[in-house]
């Protein structure tokens, strides 16, 4: 698998579209701030107009209703300026690096791999919203299938909206086919009854204390699930649970594990002064860090 090094780093700012946004960025940052105080002052100013009219006029109620929703949509399109300015920059660089790499890069409108044979199992069949964006995939030295990704799903609880997951997905493919189905998921407590899948059992590892009280592992069989479930990754498993929850999906033929985590891959607040090669090695070096989680788990599970 691909590791890059500091020169490959040298080589992404030095690269065609990315020495351009470089060079450009603190212009296209300086007139996406603009527009962002413009469009913010035009929606107070017009709510606080909307609000004094509409209240001298006996309508004190719409007139609130009213202004906050000029305000909130003023919010909304003071935003887009500079989110397009982070996409502008973030874009070309993720391309070129994935490039380098022999990977592709998507930023968002793809089917997530492995994800919809994991989702019912790992995070239940009543997500409200998922949304996808960075995917990173490619084939390694033996040309099986890999990739990484964000991910955030949400579900609905009445007038809440619970954050189920948000973090990176890696996905990959076996070295060897199985026969069964297992799911590695965060400790429930006292709702551990529940199986993610009624021909699920539940596989216990009393000999590793830490593992068993951080995650609960479901199987359909049994024995090749603990021939899977050795101590590498047991090991790799907690490491990534000191960041937050992980799941774990393993399928015939793929393994999806969900870790949560910050929104990564992005060019950073527009509001600051922030050199372009700094952004860039930010994004180059979650990228990096990225392939050495997909490297760890490729290694431990197989």
């Amino acid at each position: 698998m691909i590791e890059f090094t500091a020169e490959d780093y040298k080589d992404l700012c030095r690269s065609g579209a990315v020495r351009q946004q470089i060079a450009t960025l603190e212009e296209t940052r300086k007139s996406a701030v603009r527009g962002f105080w413009r469009y913010l002052l035009g929606a107070i100013t017009l709510a606080v107009a909307i609000i004094v009219s509409l209240t001298y006029s006996g309508w004190a109620l719409a007139a609130w209703v009213m202004g906050l929703i000029v305000l909130v949509g003023g919010i909304i399109l003071a935003i887009l300026p500079l989110s397009r300015a982070g996409q502008q920059f973030k874009h070309p660089v993720l391309e070129t690096l994935a490039e380098r790499g022999g990977l592709e890069y998507l930023p968002d409108g793809f089917d997530p791999p492995v994800y919809p044979d994991a989702r019912s199992t790992l995070f239940g069949n009543w997500l409200s919203s998922q949304s996808f964006n960075d995917l990173f995939h490619g084939t390694d030295a033996a040309g099986q299938r890999f990739a990484f990704y964000e991910a955030c799903l949400t579900r609905k609880s009445g007038k809440n909206t619970e954050t189920v997951f948000t973090g990176q997905v890696y996905a990959f493919q076996r070295r060897s086919k199985g026969g069964g189905t297992m799911v590695i998921v965060p400790d429930r407590g006292l709702f551990n009854f529940f199986k993610p899948s009624k021909n699920m059992d539940r596989l216990k590892f009393d000999g590793d204390p830490a593992f068993e009280r951080r995650f609960e592992v479901y199987a359909t069989h049994m024995s090749e699930a603990l021939g899977l479930i050795g101590d590498e990754v047991r090991r790799q498993l907690l490491q990534l649970r000191q960041q937050g929850r992980v799941f774990v999906y393993v399928g015939p033929e793929d393994i999806l594990v969900a870790a949560w985590g910050k929104n990564r891959f992005e060019a950073g607040s527009m509001f600051r002064s922030l050199g372009g090669e700094e952004r860039v090695r930010r994004m180059f070096d979650e990228v990096c860090e990225s392939l050495s989680v997909m490297k760890a788990l490729k290694r431990a599970f197989d």
